[in-house]
């Protein structure tokens, strides 16, 4: 709150900063059911309330994992009839059986509902606020994520056909709690925010708590570092986008060897990296950076060097880098 008892945020800000960036006029609200979702719920119904070509709907995923899943689709279904709002539940298998991470399962899970469920005409909204995106780049940080990644969750990106925004990222999670006392609202809390087995619950509750205390404005600041890094990430896409069209070999949808080498390494990584990902493929790690100068680019005349990096492998052939989809080899053509 402000000197004189005002909330920071309001549905006014949350109505102009949405109208900043979509001009859709169906908007489907991702609520949990938390607090953080329940705000934005509630303030795009106040904001928008004088607006009769704008659709608003609220939509809940059922990831199956928690005993109170069910219970939480029940309070979803009275706050969003007492505000007046249609409600779609998606439900998803967000079960781990691979070994990977819990969050990162349920977050595929999430997103692959999105994608199918939603139009091109629809906008998504969800909560992150600011220290979501703080606890995210600070995540990724730890596992040693590029430029790209160090610069958080976007504020506006796709899902699918549709617009994702998130109009509460850069608000303090201070100015939400304010929001949902002073409007009395009512929320769930998810149980396993208190499993600090999860590396976001720990960085929260154990980690934060620390840095807070002595820097108490990590959140404000990590952030900014992180836009810094969105904007350089962002600079060296620019340039590699100009670079692919001189590195170019014989065949257009390869990379001349002869034209990458001269170059300065990183201006040379930023290039295979930008030609990767227009061709779909994930952006390789700085190991698979380095592999690939020393084994690949750097390979002895005549050889026909080859490196595989998840479900794909690049090649090289005479002057020509190649990159094709990783097939595995029979193990009886292996012996022939």
């Amino acid at each position: 709150m402000d000197i004189h008892g005002n909330l920071n945020l309001t549905p006014a800000k949350i109505k102009a900063k949405i109208l900043s960036l979509t001009s859709a006029k169906h908007l489907w609200v991702g609520y949990s059911g938390g607090m953080d979702s329940h705000v934005l719920l509630h303030g795009v119904v106040q904001a928008f309330a004088d607006d009769p070509d704008l659709e608003i709907a609220a939509l809940h995923i059922h990831h199956g994992i928690s005993h109170f899943a069910d219970e939480w689709v029940i309070h979803c279904e009275k706050v969003c009839a007492a505000l007046q709002v249609p409600l779609t539940v998606l439900y998803v298998d967000g079960k781990v059986v691979d070994g990977r991470s819990p969050e990162e399962v349920a977050r595929e899970a999430r997103f692959t509902a999105f994608e199918n469920f939603l139009s091109a005409d629809d906008c998504l909204l969800l909560a992150h606020h600011e220290a979501d995106q703080a606890e995210t780049i600070l995540l990724r940080l730890f596992r040693g994520t590029g430029p790209l990644g160090l610069g958080g969750i976007p504020e506006r990106s796709n899902v699918g056909k549709s617009h994702l925004i998130r109009p509460l990222l850069w608000e303090p999670k201070a100015d939400i709690e304010q929001y949902a006392r002073a409007n009395h609202l009512q929320w769930i809390e998810d149980d396993s925010n208190a499993n600090r087995r999860f590396d976001r619950n720990y960085l929260r509750e154990e980690i934060m708590p620390i840095i807070s205390a002595r820097w108490p404005r990590v959140v404000r600041s990590v952030n900014r570092a992180g836009a810094l890094c969105f904007e350089t990430a962002t600079a060296v896409q620019i340039l590699a986008l100009q670079d692919l069209e001189l590195v170019k070999g014989k065949e257009p949808a390869n990379l001349s060897v002869s034209k990458l080498l001269p170059m300065e390494i990183a201006r040379r990584r930023g290039v295979i990296r930008c030609w990767l990902q227009q061709k779909g493929f994930s952006a390789p790690s700085f190991d698979h950076m380095v592999r690939i100068d020393k084994e690949v680019l750097y390979a002895k005349a005549g050889a026909k060097p080859q490196l595989k990096i998840g479900d794909y492998e690049i090649r090289r052939v005479g002057d020509e880098l190649c990159v094709q989809i990783f097939a595995q080899v029979p193990e009886s053509e292996e012996k022939s």
